[in-house]
């Protein structure tokens, strides 16, 4: 049965947590806990690696790199953290990075709690995500309908088949991937140029999409969609003479979309 694969391992691996939890404070950068977990199970024989890069797949494509914390004997899957308490978003991300490994189990440990706590978590096929209610009728009002509701769909595929957890660099290559599949004409950008009294200053990398002269995408992994400043974005969107906006934050279990245009933005999340 599945809740009984690498008992054993497992059982060292928490073991060991508990060391490290009782040996040191509360309020150390992750990687501190990290490397004295990696320090005590080289100790007791476990093979490990820290940091280490795996390729992430967006379906047939491969779409970046990503780092796991703690890999043990190449085949669980350890995750730690610092925070009053694991949420349900911490749960999400190591279930992303068991898919990205192939593997079934992982250890998701909190070194920053007023009491132990820890999670075992097992990965099984993901099932069929439930269907997008219709665009038209989540945002009846957007510019460009015919692309905009494809481009709405693409990126809650991307969401759907990646989960929670990556870097933003690895949704915007997914989402190419999609709006190209899909057949849109989608062009990768690289970076934002900011302008003073109609003169470039400096270039930020963003690492965004547009589709023509229609419509910018900008994907994101952020923990606040509120942390981007919109009003940047629209300035950039006006100085391309694009319309429309559509700031895509991957982060959370659930997408959070914006939508941007001359008028102003309103929010909509799922």
């Amino acid at each position: 049965m599945t809740e009984l694969l690498y008992r054993d391992l497992t059982d060292k691996i928490i073991r060991v947590y508990y060391d490290v939890y009782n040996g040191l404070s509360r309020t150390y950068p992750e990687f501190f806990y990290e490397n004295a977990m990696m320090h005590d199970l080289t100790r007791d024989g476990v093979r490990c690696t820290r940091q280490e890069e795996y390729q992430i797949h967006y379906k047939e494509w491969l779409v970046g790199l990503q780092k796991l914390d703690i890999f043990a004997a190449e085949e669980v899957v350890v995750e730690a953290k610092v925070k009053p308490s694991l949420t349900r978003l911490d749960q999400a991300q190591i279930m992303s990075y068991l898919k990205t490994t192939g593997k079934q189990v992982g250890l998701l440990f909190n070194f920053g709690s007023d009491q132990p706590e820890f999670k075992r978590t097992f990965f099984t096929a993901r099932q069929s995500p439930s269907p997008l209610s219709s665009p038209e009728e989540e945002w009846p009002d957007l510019l460009f309908p015919e692309s905009s509701y494809q481009v709405i769909g693409a990126l809650f595929e991307v969401h759907n088949e990646l989960g929670a957890g990556f870097i933003h660099r690895i949704y915007a290559n997914a989402t190419y991937r999609e709006l190209q599949a899909q057949g849109l004409p989608v062009t990768p950008l690289k970076q934002m140029s900011v302008s003073y009294r109609g003169q470039s200053v400096g270039g930020v990398k963003l690492g965004h999409l547009q589709i023509e002269d229609k419509i910018m995408i900008f994907p994101l992994a952020v923990r606040e969609i509120s942390q981007i400043e919109p009003e940047n974005l629209r300035r950039w969107m006006e100085s391309q003479d694009v319309p429309l906006g559509i700031l895509a934050n991957f982060h959370s279990e659930r997408l959070d979309l914006l939508f941007m245009k001359e008028t102003g933005g309103h929010n909509k999340q799922r």
